[in-house]
């Protein structure tokens, strides 16, 4: 078990491990340089957290921020209520946020309802949306299971958990909300594995660990000490830290860092520590300034003047949840949100008078015990099975078995060349007598930052693909790959078809006991069609086809596979085939709501 200022110091491993990564000096260095540097890409919920977490100066990042707003068109609504919560938490007054909470919401499903709550939850209004109002719309999703999801019947634990930091505040203002919450609460509660953590798509995760302890923390509920949510000894909060690495940082599954579980599980951590101080809420936010104009006031001055309006993307799934792609994830990503204010006004609301489900409090926790050591636990986790959309950019550090044919052959020759370049880049450097240390720092971060980018791809191409994998089999199925969803939109690359028809339906002769997977790595040799997959062995993770990524258009998009009119809830790889089996894979701007 870990006391709070156990938790604080885990938070802070975390943090130390970024500044290390980045090479920045201490917490205010990594905002004003690294995070205020990649505003836009990865960096929101970092500061989202650390806004939370201490008192810092976030001017640096904030300017950065509406720079990338100024140049950059978004049209994915819940992208845009990320960066309006991001500004919210760098104190903005920026006119981006209240444009947003009259453009946004409700532009692009649950997930865009729900963040545009959190946006209301902290006193920003909208023309278009009364928090009642909203929050009826986010309570007519709930599935008969108690839960929420962006697709399907069933309640998926991260959608789940996310909805549950939005309604959080609003526990004890009405009897529906009082009756959906402690509904989700026990659908949590029941889908919690025996290791103490969840599963979103069929495999346990750091991230969805990470967004119920998120949940849980703004409901006033202890993840550690509630008996609802600890299963054969094991809590919430201990499963989370079993994904921990020895630098700090988080794996998603298994071992290695995963940017997306490294920022998720450092919000739940700071959310954690609030409740446990008795502080609002993550996703209230301290430093909410209700300064900012109006939306309808001077256009052409605005940061957010040239945004779009309400495309595919959100910002904001996590670990283990969404479609049914081929593995892991998260947006995160992932990454979620949390609030706490009473209704659309601004005030806070403690966690010490969030009138939650009702548990026992846990004793002080100055008593609780030191914790043992945050091993990772090495039991086998099933094969995780959904494009995970996030809000900052899907890492997975899985290395690939380099046994097989076209699996990565080609890595040892890269890394020797990234290694070379810098090597030469060093020597240059050396004979023009520019000796500053700075230098030689920053051709080994770009250095390495190419190895990592070898070792967390697998391109199988024409040229790389085994030719014995293209044999006659026992069995017949047919395979297409479309991207007509992006049709009328405009094109990131070459690739893309007019038609948005990558292969029409063409049948391919396959083995018994093969999988979606195995089918899919035969376009490489078959068709000349790249595939990119950042799985590891056993968990495969389509990031690409023919040169189109996820996230290309919107934080919500990327590669799904669908068999017979049927979207699997396993991975492409744990789906094994039949004789006369129809597959198809499917690029999605909204999670599997266009196709």
């Amino acid at each position: 078990t870990y006391a709070a200022a156990q938790v604080q110091s885990l938070c802070d491993g975390i943090l130390a491990d970024k500044e290390t990564q980045s090479g920045s000096s201490g917490v205010q260095g990594l905002i004003d340089g690294y995070l205020s540097d990649n505003a836009g890409s990865i960096s929101e919920f970092y500061i989202i957290g650390i806004s939370q977490y201490g008192s810092y100066g976030f001017k640096s990042y904030e300017n950065s921020l509406l720079n990338y707003l100024d140049t950059h068109d978004v049209y994915s609504a819940s992208t845009r209520e990320k960066y309006a919560l991001a500004l919210i938490a760098s104190g903005s007054t920026d006119r981006y946020i209240t444009k947003t909470a009259d453009e946004a919401i409700g532009g692009l499903g649950l997930m865009s309802l729900v963040f545009g709550l959190h946006i209301l939850n902290n006193g920003y209004p909208s023309a278009m949306y009364s928090v009642d109002g909203l929050i009826s719309d986010i309570l007519s999703y709930q599935l008969s299971d108690g839960g929420w999801a962006v697709m399907g019947s069933n309640g998926d634990i991260d959608v789940t958990a996310m909805t549950l930091q939005a309604l959080a505040p609003h526990y004890g203002s009405r009897s529906d909300v009082n009756s959906a919450i402690d509904r989700a609460v026990q659908m949590l509660s029941d889908k919690q594995k025996d290791s103490g953590g969840f599963a979103s798509m069929g495999a346990e995760n750091c991230e969805s660990a990470a967004q119920v302890i998120t949940a849980l923390s703004a409901l006033g509920i202890d993840a550690q000490y509630d008996g609802r949510f600890i299963k054969n000894g094991n809590s919430a909060l201990s499963a989370m830290l079993s994904y921990r690495n020895s630098d700090g940082s988080f794996a998603h599954t298994g071992t290695g860092f995963n940017e997306s579980a490294t920022v998720q599980a450092f919000y739940s951590l700071v959310a954690f520590i609030r409740y446990c101080r008795g502080q609002s809420p993550l996703y209230v936010l301290d430093n909410a300034n209700h300064s900012a104009p109006a939306a309808d006031t001077d256009d052409n001055n605005s940061s957010s003047g040239n945004q779009g309006g309400n495309g595919s993307g959100s910002g904001v799934s996590s670990g283990g949840n969404s479609a049914n792609n081929s593995n892991s994830s998260g947006a995160s990503g992932g990454a979620t949100n949390q609030s706490g204010t009473s209704a659309g006004t601004g005030s806070v609301r403690s966690n010490s008078s969030t009138t939650a489900p009702s548990s026992e409090r846990a004793t002080s926790s100055t008593e609780k015990t030191e914790p043992t050591t945050a091993a990772h636990t090495e039991s086998v986790k099933p094969t995780y099975g959904g494009f995970q959309p996030s809000a900052t950019a899907d890492m997975t550090a899985a290395l690939y078995d380099e046994s097989k044919p076209g699996r990565g052959g080609y890595k040892l020759y890269a890394i020797l060349g990234v290694v070379a370049a810098a090597g030469i880049a060093c020597l240059i450097l050396f004979m023009l007598k520019k000796r500053n240390k700075k230098n030689y720092i920053a051709i080994a971060v770009i250095a390495a930052a190419g190895i990592v980018f070898i070792l967390l791809t697998n391109f199988e191409s024409a040229e790389s693909y085994s030719e014995s994998a293209v044999t006659d089999g026992d069995i017949t199925v047919t395979m297409s790959i479309k991207c007509d969803t992006i049709s009328d939109r405009e094109k990131v690359n070459e690739y893309i078809p007019d038609d948005g028809v990558i292969l029409d339906t063409t049948e391919v002769s396959v083995s018994e006991g093969d999988t979606v997977y195995d089918v899919l790595m035969l376009a490489p040799k078959m068709y000349g069609i790249a595939v990119d997959n950042r799985g590891s062995q056993g968990a495969a993770y389509i990031a690409g086809i023919n040169f189109l990524y996820e996230f290309d258009y919107g934080d919500l998009s990327g590669w799904m596979y669908r068999v017979n009119g049927e979207f699997p809830e396993v991975g492409c790889q744990s789906y094994y085939l039949h004789d006369g089996d129809k597959i198809e894979w499917l690029y999605t701007t909204n999670i599997g709501k266009d196709l």
